[in-house]
């Protein structure tokens, strides 16, 4: 397997571990101490598959790689499981960030 395939990975592992962590932060409301406390624990735990990311591939590929998966992964969530409208502005965004993901391999 490529190094820019295994990063991708990582940081897509890394992504969801975090967007587990964030949807567990807005259940909580900040007074659901347990909730908030996973939420962290996601979040925090994240960041290792993403250090893994950064040994294989360059700084600037590895933060355009990560916006743009948590781009969409944070449109889908919001608009699936929060019921958040996908406005035109947001489609738009869903684009430019699959078009950072693609370019960011160039």
């Amino acid at each position: 397997m490529s190094k820019i395939f295994i990063s991708f990975l990582l940081i897509v592992g890394g992504v969801a571990l975090s967007m587990v962590g964030d949807v567990f932060l807005k259940k909580s409301h900040t007074t659901d101490y347990k909730l908030f406390a996973l939420g962290l624990f996601f979040y925090a735990l994240g960041a290792i598959p993403v250090a893994f990311a950064f040994k294989k591939i360059e700084f600037g590929s590895v933060f355009l790689i990560w916006e743009a998966v948590t781009v969409i992964a944070a449109l889908a969530i919001a608009t699936l499981l929060f019921k958040e409208d996908l406005s035109n502005y947001k489609l738009i965004a869903l684009l430019l960030a699959l078009g950072a993901a693609y370019f960011s391999y160039k």
